[in-house]
């Protein structure tokens, strides 16, 4: 019954004629730099009633937190000091996940019927972003205040570190959501990696302590000139002398290589197979053991090749939409070149089967509209009030010209709002 009610509702339908005075807060939005780089839509995207993607999205989290204490834990995680050690006790005391974003593709037809593309749980972004996209569009604000409530329920203390290279794509974003908790009480500040220490007592952010961190990208605190302010957080952390959001265990979910234990429904219990069946494509692991979709063994390079107009390509440890190729916008050439890749690095890429984006005529700043492909990001926030799942907080859609659908890669965003039940 919900697909059919879905059927009737296309997924991703944009609010024709913005009115002048919603578009003039748009543009100056962007001039304002409070949103730099990101290219917003001039238009929001609605999807059906959130009860579609709520208790699916909370199956495809469970099953995934229960992959993540078996998972190995590999570089960056496995090579400052100390950090091994929090993981464990971050898994073992049951705080594998935080803020966590499912990209996903809802066909027209059937949004309900979404196919996951990838997980964003170790350094998920953009809440700021669509928190102040909402308001423009006579929206309130819903990913922010879910953020800080989560964090309120974590510590007294109201001192928080938002932890973001200088000049990163995404540091606005991060400016976004510490003005947002300034304006609820607490001291916040946006600081680079660089200028943490810890005093054995407190982890200080730019010389004052902080009971709580925000983080962004594992390579943005553990590589370089970053390495001595990511060594002073995981010593905190280990000193249980701050909270840290995402949980470092986080960052176990972007392995794109757990798809496919999570898309072989023989290693569920029949209920989460038929949920994980229906919503998580086919995906293997490029490396000796050579099956495929079905799980039938074959010369994998020979099968990709014949099924390149069902198949991606994805580093499992990707980000940014950097280094996907996809068969079907591919050449032969070009396809057969990323399968070398792969191939020479085996275990390091993934193929997942192919599910074509919708394609929608978005609306641009500008006042024109062109087509575009579109993805939507579901977001799940930390457990609150007694909850035991990750609960469904909102979403964004994300529109490109290109199959690769990335704000990375210049993808325009809108926040999406969800229909009422029956409306």
């Amino acid at each position: 019954r919900r697909h059919h009610r879905a059927r009737r509702e296309p997924s991703g339908a944009r609010g024709r004629g913005v009115s002048a005075a919603t578009l003039a807060r748009l543009q100056d939005l962007v001039r304002s730099g409070r949103v730099h780089p990101l290219r917003p839509l001039a238009a929001p995207s609605t999807l059906p009633h959130r009860d579609l993607f709520a208790a699916a999205g909370e199956s495809v989290l469970k099953a995934l937190s229960s992959l993540l204490p078996h998972a190995s834990l590999t570089a960056p995680l496995d090579d400052p000091p100390g950090l091994r050690e929090v993981v464990q006790r971050e898994l073992a005391e049951g705080r594998s996940l935080g803020f966590t974003r499912l990209d996903v593709v809802c066909p027209h037809d059937a949004p309900g019927a979404f196919q996951l593309l990838e997980v964003q749980a170790g350094d998920p972004s953009a809440m700021g972003w669509h928190d102040e996209l909402a308001v423009a569009f006579g929206e309130p604000q819903s990913l922010m205040p879910s953020h800080r409530r989560a964090l309120e329920a974590l510590t007294p203390g109201r001192r928080i570190a938002f932890v973001v290279a200088k000049d990163s794509i995404v540091e606005s974003d991060h400016c976004l959501l510490a003005e947002h908790y300034a304006q609820h009480g607490w001291r916040s500040t946006v600081v680079d990696p660089r200028e943490l220490s810890f005093d054995g007592r407190a982890l200080l952010a730019r010389g004052e302590p902080v009971d709580a961190v925000f983080r962004d990208a594992f390579e943005e605190l553990f590589t370089g000139e970053f390495a001595p302010g990511g060594a002073a957080l995981i010593a905190a952390a280990r000193a249980e002398a701050v909270v840290v959001m995402n949980p470092f265990a986080a960052a176990l979910a972007d392995d794109k290589a757990l798809l496919e234990p999570l898309s072989t429904p023989g290693r569920w219990n029949p209920g989460l197979a038929e949920v994980l069946r229906a919503h998580v494509p086919c995906t293997r692991v490029v490396r000796e053991r050579r099956v495929d979709w079905e799980g039938r063994e074959v010369d994998l390079l020979d099968f990709l090749r014949t099924a390149r107009e069902q198949a991606v390509l994805k580093p499992v440890d990707g980000y940014g939409g950097f280094g996907i190729t996809v068969g079907a916008f591919a050449t032969a050439a070009a396809w057969d070149t990323a399968l070398e890749e792969a191939l020479r690095k085996p275990g390091r890429f993934v193929a997942q089967r192919y599910h074509p984006l919708p394609k929608e005529q978005v609306e641009l700043l500008d006042g024109s509209t062109q087509e575009a492909f579109v993805v939507h990001s579901l977001w799940f926030h930390p457990p609150l009030l007694g909850r035991s799942a990750p609960g469904l907080t909102g979403a964004f859609s994300r529109a490109s010209l290109q199959p690769v659908v990335n704000v990375h890669q210049g993808g325009g965003l809108a926040p999406v709002f969800f229909r009422p039940p029956f409306g």
